[in-house]
């Protein structure tokens, strides 16, 4: 069980019907308001989540959930680490390797697969916004996330999304807040 130090259960309270929040923290506490906003939208709050990880290879997030007590099988993981990385793939179903965080056609691909194969509440949790800006053009970072975030919208999917706080684009981060619901910074 996560110890809730973080409040970001309020930060859940009083949203729409397929709200998108954008989490800004530093890289200090990213890991764990994410632990702790994942335990809150799985555990508590039921969802079904699409984490896509431009930061961490599935075999470390599978361990670090489950030693939180978050239910894994109630995920799907897009990992975009492990390939590129040339690292160990295990082949299970709740787990697809994306090619590089820099492929960002296939990311949208794979996003938009699950968020239709997947029945009941979901949200999609994209980990961190400033990694994938370290591989993308902001140009091209900016229509790939404006195009996610609106599917999303339209199809009623909930939406997290983690940023470092004072490292992402300024533009990027005003393009992304605008598609929210709510920001809320947790230093």
């Amino acid at each position: 069980m996560i110890t809730e130090n973080i409040d970001i259960k309020k930060e859940f309270d009083n949203l729409p019907d397929g709200w998108i929040v954008l989490l800004e923290t530093s890289a200090e506490k990213s890991l764990e308001i994410s632990l702790v906003a994942l335990h809150h939208l799985i555990t508590e709050k039921n969802y079904i989540g699409i984490v896509l990880s431009a930061s961490r290879p599935y075999k470390n997030l599978v361990q670090l959930y489950q030693h939180k007590g978050i239910d894994t099988n109630r995920i799907l993981f897009l990992d975009c680490i492990s390939k590129s990385q040339s690292l160990e793939i295990e082949q299970t179903g709740n787990v697809l390797y994306l090619d590089s965080v820099s492929d960002l056609t296939n990311i949208s691909l794979a996003l938009k697969g699950s968020m239709e194969k997947i029945q009941g509440d979901k949200f999609v949790y994209i980990d961190s916004i400033t990694t994938m800006l370290i591989h993308n053009t902001p140009e091209m970072f900016a229509r790939f996330i404006h195009g996610i975030l609106t599917k999303m919208r339209i199809q009623g999917i909930s939406g997290l999304l983690i940023s470092l706080e004072d490292e992402t684009d300024k533009e990027i981060r005003a393009e992304v807040a605008q598609l929210c619901d709510r920001i809320v910074k947790l230093a």
